[in-house]
């Protein structure tokens, strides 16, 4: 399936000692600088869970310790952003932090690395968009999946941005992602990316933001 317009989906999720989960939908039905959040957390059934986990024993093979391409470009994004407190845009639009602060430093991980890739590619190929994966996993047991002791765990996601500058911005402008990338509690990123090749998929492209604060 092509798509002829921009498909913005984006859900935040934020962890700390007590999961909880931010389920933001229907995010297409208003623009994002009028974005109303709801919280709309539903229980998924496990409906097909043993074809799923065969799935994702293959899907999960993804093993990338580090960046290139769009993903490399989207960290040096969210890297200068972080340290400088603030990114000027292509089109020359500056973004700030909202507390006109900025953080010390943001180090690429690569078991933070694996596990958004990971989640990146599950989404992709499963045909779904979620921060619990197919298997059950959260992005806290995914992260632990890959052998960090962490005490703070964050993540975003989103389908259908093209560009890194792209999901950066929409990121941007939702206060819970946004949020999320400010945090100077995380010590840690982890980047995934993935494109969608064939008709399977409902977005041509998927990002997943792995924060942490790595023990």
């Amino acid at each position: 399936m092509k798509f002829t317009f921009k498909n913005i989906i984006l859900l935040s999720f934020f962890i700390l000692s007590i999961i909880n989960i931010n389920c933001v939908q229907n995010l297409t039905k208003c623009p994002l600088d009028t974005l109303k959040m709801s919280m709309e957390c539903e229980g998924t059934e496990e409906d097909t869970k043993i074809k799923n986990q065969a799935i994702l024993g293959i899907v999960v093979l993804s093993s990338s310790n580090s960046l290139s391409g769009k993903s490399l470009e989207f960290f040096n994004i969210l890297m200068s952003y972080r340290t400088n407190g603030s990114y000027t845009l292509t089109n020359g639009t500056s973004r700030k932090f909202l507390n006109s602060s900025k953080c010390s430093s943001t180090i690429q991980n690569p078991a933070l690395n694996r596990a958004a890739q990971k989640h990146t590619d599950n989404m992709l190929v499963l045909n779904f968009f979620d921060h619990t994966g197919k298997d059950g996993s959260t992005p806290s047991t995914r992260v632990k999946a890959e052998g960090l002791n962490v005490s703070l765990v964050g993540e975003n996601i989103a389908a259908g941005q093209s560009t890194a500058e792209s999901v950066f911005d929409a990121w941007w402008n939702s206060s819970g992602h946004r949020s999320n990338m400010e945090n100077c509690s995380y010590t840690h990123v982890g980047i995934g990316y993935a494109t969608n090749t064939s008709s399977s998929s409902n977005y041509s492209d998927y990002w997943t933001n792995v924060f942490a604060a790595i023990k």
